[in-house]
């Protein structure tokens, strides 16, 4: 069914000329071959949503994976039935398939439009008759579609490499790039851009990568967000005679100037088997515009299936935005004309919120030299907290070249003194303008230098080093309560007082190792990934820091094994208040208060059991509004956390964080047990915990809600 071996080499294609060979691909792909009349075939896709993070690596933050039963006809018509449905998401949110209202997947290359995604009608959609694909559905011209000449160019023709086929026998792969010519269009139209590989013996499609350029009013625009959709379409040899598709790959991807370098993907992978073809005869000379239906088997048979060929999250493992970067728009690339961008390196600076500042808005930039310097890009942002009445901002200039990045910046920012933070606690946006405000804060002045190395084609480890002058001093909380809702959110409670913080200036050298980053229990990819953390300090306040982190996430079956392991010590003869491990509620010890324990040594295990029922599995229908299934899922959770206060140093800076505060070392081991009905994919869990050991803040069980695929 599939080749075997690929050899590559490159000689000029039999055909006298482009124009000819091009011809005679229109010809051939224009009607499907008489032979065919249907076929079925079974499809597993994994639709994932990944977010490209500033540094590079990429981490699923929604996987979903469906296995249907396709069956086609000659005359256009297409089906694909979802048979089964499962997911893993790492926050409240609705599901993909709420944006694919028709069949996803290409069921042939033949004929003059592509359906392609967003609600694949070329029939009933484009012709405004409505149905929820109205507002999604766009028209793809087909590269070789009778106006070709009028909407593309082609270069190419070459003969690229030779496929060795069962049976000794070898197929000629021919290669022709394709280009738009139009500029403009009145109506939503797409238009392909890439490079079409044809079997040099019956010149029908064997494979097509490229990206769409969408022209008129297009689904994928929307003010200030810069979209970029690509297609990798596979077919392979079916029954000896029809090129079928094998392996598909559509990707949305969109960048915000609010998220800097950070960019969200929606990665959709179908692979097909199982063909069985020419089950029911039809006759067409043409494909017609027939309608792409999607459809759902009963809620009992989806929640029935396991018959999946692959583990959630798996398919799409390998795969990176970085694969289109030759297909990606001009503004995108590395290489052209310098430019100039509104960009901000995160949303908080932008817009922020906390008890110190009160409201931060700010305003950020970017330069990329591009061809004038290339990898070399200058940043900047400047901000005004309006309740503190204080300017802060960075500047800094990145060069990057293959896996190496050189940094150098400038900055003052209001840091937090959080640990064992994750990539979605970083730092507030939004929350305390209605809830209680979780961080302790740190006015820092800083400059670094760093050295960012990558290994692996998939960045698999990130080794940083970084090395300059800092200067940290106390800034008070100035605000009491949250400005909105606040008898709503918090009826009985103050913002805390901000923790204490030594001030002085210091000279620091960190090195941080990550291995596998794209893994963690805020995002959904199964896996292993660990982080090691060093760094010295030494000045008017000086310290030394070692941390360490082990997470594992797995599949088994209706299992889902988690486990999360952090630790860390801080040495010195004084040891800064601001330097020192807090550990409570937020860290995992979900029956312990904020920060309750906390010390110069520190450590939190946790573990998570998590059983899927075989029950509601079927993706939930609100109105309009498509949410990932229910399927319930019973978890139990065994989180424990020990921080020691080994020196007098550890001692004294305790009784620096201020006398409200009542953080002490833990005397031991403190373990939470929870219970939790997870649901939606595990992103929302609800249950209680307790602590084991008698001695927490709240006797008895006490109710816990989780958002988020983990605590």
């Amino acid at each position: 069914m599939l080749f075997l071996i690929i050899v590559a080499f490159s000689v000029q294609s039999p055909d006298s000329s482009l124009k000819a060979l091009v011809d005679s691909a229109a010809a051939h792909n224009r009607v499907v071959p008489e032979s065919l009349s249907s076929y079925r075939a079974h499809i597993e896709s994994e639709i994932t949503v990944v977010i490209k993070r500033s540094g590079g690596t990429e981490s699923a933050v929604q996987v979903e994976q469906v296995a249907s039963e396709s069956r086609w006809l000659r005359n256009g018509a297409y089906d694909q039935h979802v048979v089964g449905y499962r997911a893993q998401m790492s926050t409240l949110t609705f599901s993909m398939l709420a944006v694919m209202h028709r069949a996803w997947t290409v069921p042939v290359l033949y004929g003059n439009r592509i359906n392609v995604m967003f609600g694949a009608d070329t029939g009933e959609a484009v012709r405004g008759r409505g149905g929820p694909g109205r507002n999604t559905a766009f028209v793809v011209a087909h590269p070789f579609a009778p106006n070709r000449d009028s909407a593309y160019q082609f270069t190419g023709g070459d003969t690229v490499v030779i496929l060795h086929l069962p049976g000794a026998r070898q197929i000629p792969l021919i290669r022709v790039h394709v280009e738009p010519r139009l500029s403009g269009s009145r109506k939503p139209i797409g238009l392909f851009r890439g490079d079409v590989f044809l079997d040099g013996t019956r010149y029908t499609i064997v494979r097509m990568r490229g990206s769409f350029n969408l022209l008129g009013r297009s689904p994928l625009a929307y003010p200030m967000l810069r979209t970029f959709f690509a297609v990798d379409l596979q077919n392979g040899e079916v029954d000896g005679a029809y090129w079928l598709p094998t392996t598909q790959r559509i990707e949305g991807q969109v960048a915000s100037p609010f998220t800097g370098d950070a960019r969200s993907a929606l990665r959709v992978v179908s692979q097909w088997s199982r063909y069985a073809v020419n089950d029911t005869i039809v006759r067409a000379d043409t494909l017609r515009r027939v309608p792409h239906t999607l459809t759902f088997a009963p809620s009992d048979s989806l929640s029935r299936y396991g018959d999946w060929s692959a583990p959630l999250g798996t398919v799409t493992a390998g795969m990176r935005t970085d694969d289109f970067t030759d297909l990606a728009p001009p503004s995108w690339r590395p290489t052209g004309k310098p430019t100039v961008e509104l960009e901000y390196n995160r949303f908080s600076d932008f817009f922020h919120f906390d008890r110190v500042e009160g409201a931060y808005t700010g305003l950020a930039g970017k330069l990329r030299f591009r061809d004038a310097a290339p990898g070399l890009v200058a940043r900047a942002n400047v901000g005004y907290a309006w309740t503190e009445a204080t300017f802060r901002g960075a500047v800094g200039l990145t060069w990057t070249s293959g896996p190496w990045q050189l940094g150098l910046g400038a900055a003052r920012d209001l840091d937090n003194t959080n640990v064992f933070r994750t990539a979605f606690t970083s730092g507030p946006t939004i929350e305390a303008l209605f809830t209680q405000d979780e961080y302790d804060y740190v006015d820092r002045r800083s400059a670094t230098a760093s050295v960012t190395r990558t290994f692996g084609p998939e960045r698999e480890v990130v080794v940083r080093l970084d090395a300059g002058p800092g200067d940290d001093r106390y800034d008070a909380a100035r605000l009491r309560r949250p400005p909105i809702l606040p008898n709503v959110f918090m009826p009985d409670s103050l913002f805390r007082p901000n923790r204490g913080v030594e001030n002085g200036s210091y000279e620091r050298v960190a090195m941080t190792i990550d291995f596998h980053p794209d893994v963690d229990l805020v995002f959904v990819r199964p896996g292993v990934g660990a982080q090691f953390h060093y760094e010295w300090a030494g000045g008017d306040i000086g310290w030394q820091r070692i941390e360490a982190r082990l997470v594992g996430r797995q599949f088994a079956g209706p299992f889902i094994l988690t486990a999360r392991a952090d630790g860390g010590v801080v040495t010195g003869h004084t040891i800064p208040p601001q330097q020192l491990f807090q550990i409570g509620t937020l860290e995992g010890l979900t029956a312990y208060d904020y920060k309750q324990f906390g010390g110069d040594q520190a450590a939190v295990l946790q573990t998570e059991i998590g059983y899927q029922l075989p029950w509601l599995r079927a993706p939930l229908r609100l109105n309009r509004v498509l949410l990932p299934a229910v399927a319930p899922e019973l978890a139990i959770g065994v989180r424990s956390g020990w921080a020691e206060a080994s020196t007098s140093a550890a001692r004294v800076a305790l009784l620096g964080l201020g006398p409200r505060v009542n953080t002490m070392p833990s005397d031991g081991f403190r373990t939470s047990l929870d219970f939790l009905v997870r649901g939606f994919g595990g992103a929302l869990g609800i249950g209680a915990a307790r602590a084991l050991d008698g001695r927490g803040p709240r006797p008895g069980w006490s109710a816990l809600i989780v958002f988020g695929s983990s605590i």
